[in-house]
């Protein structure tokens, strides 16, 4: 599995342990986090290239307190620096 799938499966992964639905499905939206029916889902179009679905993932997760959850150290890396970078992109 390429570095980029295993990124994108790690970051379902730590969805669902937060209870966080995502769905792959047509969509005129660009994608993100929704609450529907008091679950939060993220849906993603499912032609998007793995490096946008890594960044919504990535985006909504950020809205949540990770600090209970094992995050191996190349994903917590990875968060981080798209918050650093999220940070730096709302600074200029």
């Amino acid at each position: 599995m390429s570095p980029k799938k295993q990124l994108l499966h790690s970051l379902e992964d730590l969805a669902k342990q937060l209870g966080i639905r995502v769905r792959y499905e047509k969509t005129s939206a660009r994608g993100g986090l929704c609450l529907h029916h008091g679950t939060y889902k993220i849906i993603i179009d499912p032609k998007s290239s793995d490096d946008f679905k890594t960044g919504i993932i990535a985006g909504a997760l950020k809205s949540f307190d990770l600090s209970g959850f094992f995050i191996s150290p190349k994903l917590r890396d990875f968060l981080e620096l798209r918050e650093d970078e999220d940070m730096t992109s709302q600074a200029l």
